[in-house]
């Protein structure tokens, strides 16, 4: 296998695929990257067995062929040449010449033919999303899929295809974040699965944020699939049954009030500082048209801050983690935002104004 690239295009490859390589494995074939020359460009391919990317990037190919690299070595290596163009060639034993500008390396490479294959797409049905929407989607809800992973159905996020529309959901039993959108085409057949947050994570990375270039993609019951213009992102689906969403969505909140996101996540994170040694709780106040935000360490101290609301519904008082308040906040991009406050230790919720597609959903926590 002898090719010639630009640099820049191969560093972009290997940065695309490298967070699927494996990391400590058994198998010293999965901590490589495939490289495949054919055509007009390479394969680049990288799996841990859970995920799988793989993306293309032109070349001029000298001889057609394949090998696996160190994808840790390589990655370091084309990041740090100094040149525009990779001159790759093949040695004897086993080894490949990469040259760069002044740079000149040998490394060594394994079989490409014991490599995993990365699965075969299940025959099914393909949706159309824009890259930029299931980028946001993703950034909206994925930050509330559990971290504990005694309940694996939880540490995904829902995928959901009815009609023509792409529903996204992920809890941690404390709190749902759910954001729906329109597909580019009404789906002949629906799906569901719930894919795991590392395939999300990295697929959220290489997604573009404009709305002009689409994804297609398919869940079905053993896999997920996201294809790219020049990448395509494989993993596999957990199993086991999603929580019913909706019972917790209709809610009976009689305090409400609109305000600015970026103001009520400073404030949050103000108030918070004095209770940085447990599980900073922020306690909320709504009355006459006013904010009010406390938190106290018994060893630290405490906080206090009004900001001006516009109010609707009677006055009321509960208390959230503060976490769970940041992180939805910082993951939004609306300006303006609805709180709303359920009765009792009932469910709160926060929502963009004007915008339906969107709610968060967080239970309070009893406070002495």
């Amino acid at each position: 296998m002898d090719f010639v690239c630009q640099r820049s295009d191969l560093a972009r490859g290997i940065a695309t695929v490298e967070r699927a390589v494996g990391a400590h494995d058994d198998r010293e074939i999965l901590e490589g990257i495939l490289i495949r020359a054919d055509g007009d460009r390479l394969q680049l391919v990288a799996t841990n067995l859970e995920l799988g990317i793989e993306c293309y990037v032109p070349a001029v190919i000298r001889r057609p062929g394949a090998a696996v690299l160190n994808g840790r070595v390589l990655g370091q290596i084309v990041r740090k040449l100094g040149g525009d163009d990779v001159v790759y060639t093949t040695e004897e034993n086993k080894t490949a010449r990469i040259e760069s500008g002044r740079s000149r390396f040998t490394v060594h490479t394994m079989d490409a033919d014991d490599f995993p294959s990365l699965p075969q797409v299940d025959a099914g049905p393909m949706w159309r999303i824009s890259q930029g929407q299931l980028k946001r989607m993703i950034r909206h809800t994925a930050f509330a899929a559990a971290a504990d992973d005694s309940r694996p159905f939880l540490t995904g996020v829902l995928f959901e295809v009815e009609e023509g529309e792409l529903r996204l959901v992920a809890t941690d039993s404390s709190r749902l974040s759910y954001y729906e959108s329109r597909l580019k085409e009404p789906a002949a057949q629906g799906g569901t699965g719930i894919v795991p947050l590392p395939c999300l994570t990295e697929l959220a990375r290489i997604l573009d944020s404009d709305d002009e270039t689409d994804v297609e993609f398919t869940v079905t019951e053993s896999q997920a699939v996201f294809c790219l213009p020049d990448a395509r992102v494989i993993s596999r689906v957990i199993e086991g049954r999603f929580p019913d969403y909706r019972r917790v969505m209709v809610v009976d909140q009689p305090c409400k009030f609109t305000l600015s996101r970026q103001e009520l996540y400073d404030a949050i994170e103000r108030v918070s500082l004095v209770a940085r040694r447990n599980t900073p709780i922020v306690r909320v106040k709504v009355a006459d048209g006013l904010l009010a935000l406390s938190a106290h360490e018994a060893e630290v101290g405490q906080a206090f801050e009004e900001i001006p609301v516009a109010q609707q519904g009677q006055d009321h008082e509960t208390a959230y983690q503060a976490r769970y308040l940041l992180e939805v906040l910082r993951a939004m991009d609306a300006d303006e935002i609805e709180v709303g406050l359920g009765e009792g230790l009932r469910q709160g919720s926060i929502r963009a104004v004007g915008d339906e597609a969107f709610i968060y959903i967080v239970m309070p926590v009893r406070v002495g």
